[in-house]
């Protein structure tokens, strides 16, 4: 039998529930589930890979494992009569009911004097809340005060899976360079479904979504150039501020949150926690802003790094984008877009297609300074090349020819 065969029989026998005990050995030990995290991170791969865009998961916020009610909105959408953002918006309002509705359910329970006889919701809720530790009251008090809807996922996380395989295999060989994990290239599922083109509301932009601040500290960040928003140049970017958050907690899982969080912040929530372990941090600390979005952070990357991992059992008909090959040119002068485009033969199509940190600023024909690292497709001649600047080797390339020479010596 051929190795792919083999492999092709391993997968059968991986059912899904069992991928986040990583059954094939393909995650590195240090970034499998840590004790207590297991059903948070549980939570998180349903919502990337079983729930799509018309889900609603209602559950409560600290314990987000503990699910009330899932909604499928799809033949509400879909069978209902109007616009479609008027269905849309009915829908929307059927959840918000329903929410309240479980609130209300969950006050009844706490102003109750005894729980003997419960029926329906109420004893459905009860069960879903014994293993709380606390008085039964303020079980459900606190229960009823953190009732949240989690949209499904699957749908974003697909097109990150068809679209992220154009530059993992160059990201992976940025973080090797800095010395990071390379699972942690899996990060962007959680923060973009790796959709170049992202912008927060709070503007952070681009596949990692680096806030303007943080991005100018360590690229070119203006109107016309935007190096946030080209992949592989914000990896680096990236690699470099979890290196740095690595070297100050000393943990993966803290310095991914405080890439998320900020380490200042991370810091505190250390100090509060009187502790530096993750799991512990996240059920002793609940003030401040360290609460829903950062506290499941570091849960979110893991479950999307399984599911990834893992995507031909999960997602065998999703075909993946092929690599964007690229050449890496410094540019040996200052360039106008529009001439280098003229000394390269490109179109601005493809000019964008390489460098989406132009893709804004490109009709504004930006002036590149010496020094750029401009990307291009592969195979353009020397000679054109050598009019605009120097080629860069590929790290892979560049440790090929060292082994190469030490081999020689």
């Amino acid at each position: 039998s051929t190795p792919e065969m083999d492999t092709a029989n391993k997968l059968r026998e991986v059912p899904s529930q069992n991928i986040l005990t990583d059954p094939l050995g393909r995650i590195a030990p240090e970034f499998h589930i840590p004790k207590g995290m297991d059903q948070r991170v549980a939570f998180w791969f349903d919502i990337y890979t079983k729930h799509d865009g018309f889900t609603h998961v209602i559950h409560h916020v600290r314990y987000p494992w503990i699910i009330y009610e899932v909604i499928d909105t799809k033949p509400m959408i879909e069978n209902s009569k109007g616009p479609l953002w008027l269905r849309r918006q009915r829908a929307d309002r059927h959840v918000k009911a329903e929410r309240i509705r479980i609130q209300k359910t969950l006050r009844k329970l706490a102003s109750r004097k005894s729980y003997k006889g419960l029926k329906g919701d109420e004893k459905k809720f009860y069960n879903l809340l014994s293993s709380i530790k606390g008085s039964r009251k303020s079980v459900f008090r606190t229960a009823k005060d953190n009732v949240r809807s989690q949209l499904g996922q699957k749908d974003f996380f697909v097109s990150g899976l068809r679209n992220s395989s154009k530059y993992l295999p160059y990201m992976e060989e940025e973080f090797t360079d800095l010395g990071v994990p390379i699972e942690l290239t899996r990060m962007p599922f959680v923060e973009s479904s790796f959709n170049e083109k992202a912008v927060s509301k709070v503007g952070a932009s681009g596949i990692w979504q680096i806030m303007p601040r943080t991005g100018k500290a360590y690229m070119k960040v203006s109107k016309t150039v935007d190096e946030r928003n080209s992949p592989l140049k914000s990896t680096r970017t990236a690699g470099k501020l979890l290196r740095q958050y690595y070297k100050a907690l000393k943990s993966w899982p803290l310095a991914v949150t405080a890439y998320n969080h900020g380490i200042g912040n991370i810091k505190k929530a250390i100090r509060a926690a009187r502790s530096e372990d993750l799991p512990t941090i996240i059920s002793k600390y609940h003030r401040g802003d360290f609460q829903f979005a950062s506290s499941n952070f570091y849960a979110c990357v893991l479950a999307s790094l399984h599911a990834e991992k893992y995507h031909d059992v999960l997602f065998p008909y999703v075909s993946r984008e092929r690599l964007l090959e690229r050449e890496v040119v410094t540019l040996s002068a200052t360039y106008r877009f529009n001439t280098l485009k003229k000394l390269l033969k490109l179109s601005t199509d493809d000019m964008v297609a390489y460098n989406q940190d132009l893709h804004v600023g490109a009709k504004h024909n930006p002036l590149l300074p010496k020094g750029f690292r401009l990307h291009l497709p592969p195979g353009i001649s020397e000679p054109l090349v050598m009019r605009v600047g120097t080629r860069q080797k590929s790290l892979e390339r560049q440790a090929r020819e060292e082994k190469d020479s030490q081999k020689s010596i």
